[in-house]
């Protein structure tokens, strides 16, 4: 079986790009000798669930051969890598980070004789990057994210998660969502900033989580609606979030500026919308009307079942492992 080396710092559990590097394990397991390594302590939530190896040079705790998947460009690498002898690097880009695109480009040269293999996480980032690369879409289980049964008649609840750093919202959303609250909607966010909850005074309509508190599948399913968008000055490279939230039945409201909207048909499996009245028009119009929920949710689960098929990951795995 091929070696496979996972590589990520699995330091936060929100994270789009850790929690890919252990839906690629979950996909390649069965598969390869897979492993996932860490340059520093991983999260607990992490390490309950999965055997991860601590990155320690001094200790010559490292991978050594085999093909090294460096998932993100964003982390510190360390001097262990140049004592290693990899047949593939594969690096997967997941944000708009030129100058540590172009720095692990040349590094990862030098270790393995020629380009290393690009991996972009959206067709949005593959125009932006510039070099040769395939995209590959995260990966997510469909079993776990899953659609809920119907909630009947309770109070139509719209709902986002994500990190909770300040990039991860939009100055436009705490006035939103308050407009919302008074038109008798209920609000949950799950990874709220701390500028968001500054921004949001003492609402029983708006329910504002730690990041991580609930199980994400959990409380995708406690929703009638996936709201999403991020900073103005970070657009988004993919949404795994996104993908999760569709692949739960969920009528998805999204900003039209992310990688996620190419698999978004305005109308028909979800919503793409440009300023704060569209988003509430939007909102509001799935408020009045469960049968155009259910069918729009539908359609966002047929769509992430396609995208997500036996044979798109056979061949996602078959990439890894030759």
């Amino acid at each position: 079986m091929p070696a496979i080396h996972l590589i990520n710092p699995l330091c936060d559990p929100a994270g789009g790009s850790q929690r890919r590097a252990t839906a690629l394990y979950d996909e390649l397991r069965d598969h390869a000798d897979v492993r996932l390594w860490s340059g520093v302590e991983p999260d607990p939530h992490f390490a309950a669930d999965y055997p991860i190896s601590r990155i320690r040079t001094a200790r010559l705790a490292f991978p050594k051969t085999g093909t090294f998947v460096f998932v993100g460009a964003y982390f510190r690498l360390g001097r262990w890598l140049w004592l290693t002898r990899p047949r593939r690097i594969i690096l997967i880009c997941n944000t708009f980070q030129r100058a540590q695109l172009e720095y692990r480009l040349r590094h990862f040269e030098c270790i393995l004789g020629r380009p290393p293999e690009l991996v972009y996480t959206s067709d949005l980032v593959s125009d932006w990057g510039g070099h040769p690369g395939i995209v590959h879409v995260s990966p997510i289980d469909i079993g776990r994210f899953s659609p809920a049964p119907p909630r009947g008649g309770q109070t139509f609840t719209i709902g986002r998660l994500s990190r909770d750093t300040p990039l991860k919202h939009h100055s436009g959303d705490a006035p939103l969502y308050r407009r919302l609250a008074e038109q008798r909607c209920q609000v949950r966010v799950m990874g709220a900033s701390d500028e968001l909850r500054a921004a949001i005074a003492d609402n029983p309509a708006i329910e504002l989580l730690p990041s991580c508190a609930v199980e994400a599948s959990d409380f995708l399913r406690s929703l009638d609606c996936f709201f999403y968008r991020t900073s103005e000055e970070w657009p988004e490279p993919w949404g795994r979030v996104v993908t999760e939230a569709m692949s739960c039945g969920l009528p998805v409201v999204c900003h039209r500026s992310g990688g996620y909207a190419v698999i978004i048909d305005h109308g028909r499996n979800g919503f793409l919308f440009d300023s704060d009245d569209e988003a509430e028009a939007i909102l509001l119009a799935l408020k009045a009307d469960p049968e155009r929920r259910r069918r729009i949710g539908s359609a966002a689960r047929a769509t992430i079942e396609s995208l997500l098929s036996v044979r798109n990951r056979s061949e996602m795995v078959d990439f890894y492992c030759r």
